[in-house]
């Protein structure tokens, strides 16, 4: 896993189930631990977590932050399954799940965020950086006025990495607008140090 997934993969279990968007329960908590668990390496949480996901679904089928964190899931499933058949489809099942839910609930950051940080995650032979760093570009955009339905930290992580986006994009100064925006929250500090490092490339 390189340091981007790492980092990617840090923040898409920080913000599962967090603000507005969830009422934190017993059982959400421990879908929490058993996708953090999933996220080191725990092949078996990862298929409980799955579980416990599709669960929720068949009783709340609105719930679209559940179905884009299965779609992420998802993913985990892929990453532990050996090379062949399955692992490509259960990568596309988890990104087709992660799109419907963002279809569905396209104004949700929650749920737009956990997608950007999903897709960001994934190897770059996939294809899917550019709709994650489009997501990230949205979600910064709106991000002033939906400072209410995000943590910090989210806010965070979405400015850096809409400034990432915009840096390799060639938009400097854009890039340097989101840069300095995401210090403003200093939530993380081994994030503040990239972000500060970024700002002086």
């Amino acid at each position: 896993m390189t340091s981007l997934q790492k980092f990617c993969c840090t923040w898409i279990a920080a913000v599962l189930f967090c603000g507005p968007a969830f009422a934190v329960t017993p059982e959400q908590k421990e879908i929490m631990e058993l996708y953090r668990r999933g996220l080191a390496g725990d092949a078996t949480a990862v298929e409980q977590c799955i579980a416990k996901l599709e669960a929720v679904l068949k009783t709340q089928p609105a719930n679209q932050l559940a179905r884009v964190y299965l779609g992420s899931a998802l993913t985990l499933r892929s990453r532990d399954l050996g090379f062949g058949p399955k692992k490509l489809q259960a990568l596309k099942q988890g990104v087709a799940l992660m799109n419907e839910a963002v279809a569905a609930a396209p104004n949700e950051p929650k749920v737009r965020l956990a997608r950007a940080l999903t897709t960001s995650a994934l190897p770059s032979i996939f294809g899917h950086g550019a709709s994650a760093r489009q997501d990230f570009l949205l979600l910064a955009k709106s991000a002033d006025t939906r400072t209410n339905e995000l943590e910090p930290g989210d806010l965070q992580v979405i400015y850096y990495q809409a400034g990432l986006g915009e840096k390799r994009a060639g938009h400097r100064q854009e890039a340097k607008a989101f840069l300095q925006k995401a210090l403003q929250y200093d939530e993380d500090p081994v994030l503040t140090k990239k972000v500060r490092s970024a700002l002086g490339d």
